[in-house]
């Protein structure tokens, strides 16, 4: 199994309880906005169904999934650390969890052998170059007939929403430009593109859904956002001082305008693919 110093992008985030509450309050939330853990269109029939939850952080996705499934599925979810998973004797026997850089090839124990594998929430750690290889170690997962499924939110959907058409918004409005483009030097067009990276990869595409942010979640979308950045603004060691300080005094202001009304309107995606 590969080691944290072989992940490509640095990851941004803390690893601690803190970090695990943002992460498990991302699962929630779009759970409820999308409305079910497995996509509609994976069959789940099967009781001995194999499934791979890739990034699986705090394992929440691979736990919830275990208890509306037989106990005789299996869920193997794969993260670069381990230091976010649940202890392993909270564990259900069918759940189990290893630590691997999903950027790196897994062991042939684990390859053509998944009916469903699962992506989520990849998007500040895969710059476009990276994708294309990141899925083929994805498919390389599954069986034939095997589905992939991956949810991010939509960055180029990212827009302000304001109280009143004269709110003055500044700090969101930077939040939104980010979205957009994060850095000069990368974009997330992979993310607009997994349809068209699914059929290259040779993956039928079974669904590319878009599912809108409903308005009562945007505040609650916020405060997912804040605590992302308030996360990052901390890692004083990674920024150095000033920008820890520049990045803590957005957060506050971010913050101040959302209290008041301002928000960042994100849409998701869903995209299905089914291996021939």
């Amino acid at each position: 199994m590969a080691t944290d110093e072989q992940q490509r992008v640095p990851y941004m985030f803390n690893r601690d309880f803190r970090s695990s509450i943002r992460l498990n309050y991302n699962h929630w939330l779009v759970k409820e906005v999308a409305g079910y853990l497995v996509h509609p269109s994976i069959p789940k029939k099967d009781a001995h169904l194999r499934i791979a939850d890739v990034g699986t952080g705090t394992a929440i996705w691979s736990l919830e999934t275990a208890a509306e499934l037989p106990a005789t599925v299996t869920i193997h979810g794969f993260d670069i650390s381990p230091h976010q998973f649940p202890p392993a004797t909270s564990l259900p026997a069918n759940v189990h969890l290893h630590a691997h850089d999903c950027f790196q090839p897994f062991p042939a124990a684990f390859l053509h052998s998944f009916d469903v594998v699962h992506a989520r929430f990849w998007l500040c750690l895969v710059n476009d170059p990276d994708a294309p290889a990141l899925l083929a170690n994805l498919v390389s997962l599954l069986k034939p007939g095997g589905h992939l499924q991956w949810f991010e939110p939509l960055p180029l959907s990212a827009r302000t929403v304001r109280p009143a058409a004269d709110f003055p918004s500044p700090a969101v409005d930077r939040l939104t430009v980010q979205w957009h483009k994060p850095k000069p030097t990368s974009t997330y067009d992979w993310v607009e593109g997994l349809p068209a990276a699914y059929r290259t990869q040779g993956l039928q595409v079974v669904a590319a859904d878009r599912i809108p942010l409903p308005p009562r979640y945007r505040f609650f979308w916020g405060h997912s956002q804040l605590a992302g950045l308030e996360d990052v603004a901390a890692d004083v060691k990674m920024l150095g001082v000033e920008r820890s300080d520049a990045l803590k005094q957005w957060v506050g202001e971010l913050g101040a305008e959302m209290a008041r009304g301002a928000a960042v309107d994100t849409a998701f995606t869903c995209v299905v693919g089914r291996k021939p």
